[in-house]
Protein backbone atom coordinates (compact mmCIF):
# COMPACT_ATOMS: atom_id res chain seq x y z
CA UNK A 1 0.00 0.00 0.00
CA UNK A 2 2.97 2.36 -0.20
CA UNK A 3 2.21 5.54 -2.11
CA UNK A 4 -1.44 5.60 -0.99
CA UNK A 5 -0.99 6.64 2.65
CA UNK A 6 -1.05 10.39 2.07
CA UNK A 7 -4.65 10.20 0.86
CA UNK A 8 -5.83 10.02 4.45
CA UNK A 9 -8.35 12.86 4.23
CA UNK A 10 -11.73 12.42 2.59
CA UNK A 11 -13.74 15.09 0.76
CA UNK A 12 -10.71 16.21 -1.25
CA UNK A 13 -9.79 15.59 -4.86
CA UNK A 14 -6.23 14.50 -5.58
CA UNK A 15 -4.29 15.31 -8.77
CA UNK A 16 -0.88 14.10 -9.86
CA UNK A 17 0.93 17.05 -11.47
CA UNK A 18 3.87 14.93 -12.50
CA UNK A 19 5.50 11.78 -11.18
CA UNK A 20 6.08 12.27 -7.47
CA UNK A 21 4.13 15.52 -7.12
CA UNK A 22 0.49 15.32 -6.10
CA UNK A 23 -1.91 17.95 -4.74
CA UNK A 24 -5.17 17.85 -2.77
CA UNK A 25 -7.95 20.30 -3.63
CA UNK A 26 -10.87 21.03 -1.31
CA UNK A 27 -14.50 21.42 -2.37
CA UNK A 28 -13.98 25.12 -3.24
CA UNK A 29 -11.00 24.34 -5.47
CA UNK A 30 -8.28 25.61 -3.13
CA UNK A 31 -5.06 23.62 -3.00
CA UNK A 32 -4.67 22.44 0.59
CA UNK A 33 -1.86 19.90 0.30
CA UNK A 34 1.01 19.17 -2.00
CA UNK A 35 3.77 16.66 -1.80
CA UNK A 36 7.16 18.18 -2.55
CA UNK A 37 10.17 19.56 -0.64
CA UNK A 38 12.17 22.65 -1.56
CA UNK A 39 15.15 21.73 0.63
CA UNK A 40 16.26 18.83 -1.52
CA UNK A 41 14.93 15.87 0.48
CA UNK A 42 13.77 13.14 -1.86
CA UNK A 43 12.28 9.67 -1.75
CA UNK A 44 14.88 7.21 -0.46
CA UNK A 45 16.73 9.67 1.79
CA UNK A 46 17.39 8.58 5.39
CA UNK A 47 15.89 10.06 8.56
CA UNK A 48 19.33 11.49 9.37
CA UNK A 49 19.30 13.36 6.04
CA UNK A 50 15.96 14.97 6.93
CA UNK A 51 17.20 16.05 10.37
CA UNK A 52 20.41 17.44 8.88
CA UNK A 53 18.42 19.68 6.50
CA UNK A 54 15.33 20.54 8.59
CA UNK A 55 16.84 20.54 12.09
CA UNK A 56 16.34 18.85 15.44
CA UNK A 57 13.07 20.59 16.40
CA UNK A 58 10.69 17.89 15.13
CA UNK A 59 7.91 15.61 16.35
CA UNK A 60 7.58 11.87 15.87
CA UNK A 61 4.46 9.82 15.32
CA UNK A 62 3.40 6.57 13.67
CA UNK A 63 0.56 5.84 11.30
CA UNK A 64 -0.31 2.93 9.03
CA UNK A 65 3.05 1.23 9.63
CA UNK A 66 5.11 4.35 8.92
CA UNK A 67 7.41 6.18 11.30
CA UNK A 68 6.76 9.87 10.69
CA UNK A 69 9.06 12.80 11.43
CA UNK A 70 7.34 16.19 11.23
CA UNK A 71 8.04 19.89 11.47
CA UNK A 72 5.64 22.75 12.19
CA UNK A 73 6.04 26.30 10.89
CA UNK A 74 3.88 28.38 13.23
CA UNK A 75 4.46 31.60 11.29
CA UNK A 76 3.16 30.15 8.02
CA UNK A 77 0.63 27.78 9.63
CA UNK A 78 2.07 24.80 7.77
CA UNK A 79 3.57 21.46 8.61
CA UNK A 80 5.75 19.06 6.68
CA UNK A 81 5.92 15.34 7.41
CA UNK A 82 8.30 12.70 6.13
CA UNK A 83 6.88 9.17 6.14
CA UNK A 84 9.61 6.59 6.70
CA UNK A 85 9.51 2.90 5.78
CA UNK A 86 12.56 0.76 6.47
CA UNK A 87 14.36 3.90 7.70
CA UNK A 88 13.99 5.76 4.41
CA UNK A 89 11.66 8.50 3.16
CA UNK A 90 8.84 6.87 1.22
CA UNK A 91 6.77 10.04 0.86
CA UNK A 92 6.44 13.52 2.27
CA UNK A 93 3.66 16.05 2.52
CA UNK A 94 3.21 19.72 3.24
CA UNK A 95 -0.10 20.74 4.77
CA UNK A 96 -1.56 24.16 5.33
CA UNK A 97 -3.78 24.99 8.30
CA UNK A 98 -7.01 24.30 6.44
CA UNK A 99 -6.29 20.57 5.94
CA UNK A 100 -8.30 18.60 8.50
Amino acid sequence: MKGYFYRNVTNYDYFELKKGIEIAVNETGNITRFIETIKGIKIGDKKEDVIKVYGKNYYLRSEQGANIIGYVDKKRYTSIEFWLFDGKVDMYKLDNKSMK
